[in-house]
């Protein structure tokens, strides 16, 4: 069974007349929300009937307008129409020269896009270019670094052998002042030894004569 509606067309149209005389539009909401019940699709079933009776009123008050009267009501409304035209003209224009400020204004922001990313690109290639270069010279930096070492080791070497020569150079004069007195004292043994000889074979022919003697 179908649910019967809580409210009635005679609801709706006198909520809607009130509407129509305080200046506002009459929709299914505003009268739904004065009338705060039914539901939207009843609401909505009156209002278009009170509508359709609103329109059949207008055309009956047409049927009995003088016709200069309607003659005068139509020029009104054309004037009316004409001016409303026209204002909507200019704010059309209006609007089209705002558009045309927003479309220039676009177009400037999608060049200052475009260049930006161009730049954006050349400073990430440029990056790179740098990053390539901070690694090479980071690679340079530990060679020479181990080259240093090398170097400085190399010549704690040889300042060790230098020192190491330097004092042997110092014995050297030592050395030959031993060398020399040995020499020296080698010098006065073998006169002694040959004194020695020369004695030894003077008392050998003083022992031979002595036995030639006897």
């Amino acid at each position: 069974m179908a649910r019967e509606s809580n409210i009635t067309y005679e609801q709706v149209a006198t909520t809607a007349d009130n509407l129509k005389a305080q200046g506002e539009k009459p929709t299914s909401r505003a009268v739904r929300e004065l009338l705060g019940t039914g539901s939207m699709a009843t609401v909505c079933k009156f209002l278009q009937q009170w509508k359709a009776g609103q329109t059949r009123q207008g055309q009956a008050a047409d049927d009995t307008i003088d016709p200069s009267v309607a003659r005068a009501i139509s020029a009104n409304i054309a004037a009316k129409i004409q001016t409303a035209t026209s204002e909507a003209t200019a704010s059309l224009a209006d609007m089209q020269a705002e558009l045309d400020s927003v479309i220039l204004e676009n177009e400037r922001q999608a060049n200052e896009i475009n260049d930006l990313t161009v730049e954006a690109a050349y400073h990430k290639e440029e990056g790179a270019k740098l990053a390539g270069q901070i690694q090479q010279l980071s690679a340079d930096l530990i060679r020479t670094t181990s080259e240093l070492d090398a170097e400085r080791q190399a010549a704690e070497q040889a300042r060790i052998q230098l020192a190491k020569s330097e004092l042997r150079l110092e014995a050297v004069p030592r050395i030959e002042a031993d060398i020399e007195k040995v020499s020296a004292e080698l010098a006065l043994e073998r006169k002694a030894s040959a004194a020695a000889r020369e004695e030894a074979a003077e008392l050998r022919g003083n022992i031979a004569v002595l036995r030639e003697k006897n």
